[in-house]
């Protein structure tokens, strides 16, 4: 690979950054639209948002010839290996490990292995990275330090493959749900990097605090799981087995961070999801909106939702939610009762978690 250019790149709402984006084009079209939906991600003085997100299958023998770019290259192996060349250093990648790539780092690529999937990251950083003693300038030697790639601890790699299961339609694709494994994978990406220069991010009081802890990505993937399995029994067991955590401790982590149980939050995402399918599906029958709520007991469904929302389903769905102000404030009570005694849950019973 010799000489050396600056390549361009598609803007954040195409779906296709590369040719080699074919063969993932469902899959990338719903990474695009979560990447324009979602707004940056601070760490530290650092604000970081994705200009690209993209599933790309090279095939053997595709290369790059050298290049640069203004933007931070985060590349997952999904399968395969890729081999990159940054200033004569040959540097393997293999399936497992993620590859950080810092901006204007003038760099080529050949793909030597059948299979070879990777989802990759380009992302914009200000303070940009060139500028010196900035966190995004020290971050950048991190990644040299590390060899430029890194195997990403469980969380993250369980992060990575979560994201791509929900692009991929694993389960029913929900654009929320994908921008939250998004915002979940840049801080603990940038966080591995700050962790290999013993580097802590200038952060106020208050954001030190809320960083003190696994609190934070972990209560946003436990948000990301519930609402990619409303449809099923999801429980905090569930959510905790999945999180290779306690359900003692998630659920003492998830009040803290957002003031009330894990349970309480399956319970008012499951009547958010009711609501919606209410007012916008007339096709559906109350039996069926139960059970796509994840409560196979139509009965025991209609009496959760009258007590949380004032109205029947059938009537709520009638007037397409229109309630009287009256009858909100006494839905809102019944809310507020319901989400301190029960979990809505298919057995019938609520049990507070």
């Amino acid at each position: 690979m010799t000489g050396s250019s600056r390549l361009g790149f598609l803007g954040p709402t195409r779906a296709l950054a590369s040719p080699f984006d074919q063969a993932g084009v469902v899959e990338n079209s719903r990474l695009a639209g979560a990447v324009a939906a979602m707004g940056p991600v601070f760490f530290g003085d650092m604000k970081i948002r994705p200009a690209i997100l993209h599933l790309t299958c090279p095939p053997r023998g595709a290369q790059a010839r050298y290049h640069l770019h203004p933007f931070l290259e985060v590349t997952f192996v999904l399968a395969g290996a890729m081999d990159y060349e940054i200033k004569g250093r040959k540097i393997a990648a293999r399936r497992g490990e993620v590859f950080c790539m810092p901006p204007e780092t003038v760099h080529g690529w050949r793909c030597n292995v059948r299979g070879t999937a990777l989802l990759g990251f380009l992302l914009e950083v200000s303070p940009a990275a060139e500028a010196p003693g900035g966190l995004a300038f020290r971050l950048a030697d991190a990644a040299g330090q590390l060899g430029y790639r890194f195997r990403p601890p469980a969380e993250l790699a369980r992060a990575f493959g979560d994201l791509l299961a929900e692009a991929r339609g694993e389960r029913p694709y929900r654009e929320p749900v994908a921008v939250a494994y998004i915002q979940l994978i840049l801080p603990l990406v940038f966080r591995q990097l700050a962790d290999a220069l013993g580097l802590r991010p200038a952060q106020d009081a208050g954001a030190a605090a809320r960083a003190g802890s696994r609190a934070g990505p972990l209560v946003l993937q436990a948000k990301a799981f519930v609402e990619a399995n409303l449809g099923l029994s999801v429980s905090l067991a569930d959510v905790a087995r999945h999180l290779g955590v306690s359900p003692r401790h998630l659920n003492r982590l998830f009040r803290e961070r957002e003031g009330r149980a894990v349970g309480q939050f399956i319970a008012a995402a499951r009547l958010e999801k009711a609501r919606g399918l209410l007012r916008a599906r007339r096709d559906l029958s109350v039996k069926s909106v139960a059970a796509l709520c994840g409560v196979p007991d139509a009965a025991y469904f209609c009496r959760l939702f009258k007590a949380a929302t004032g109205e029947t389903p059938a009537a709520f769905a009638a007037g397409r939610g229109a309630v009287t102000s009256r009858t909100r404030r006494r839905g809102d009570a019944g809310t507020r009762r319901h989400e301190d005694a029960k979990e809505i849950q298919p057995s019938g019973r609520g049990s507070a978690q």
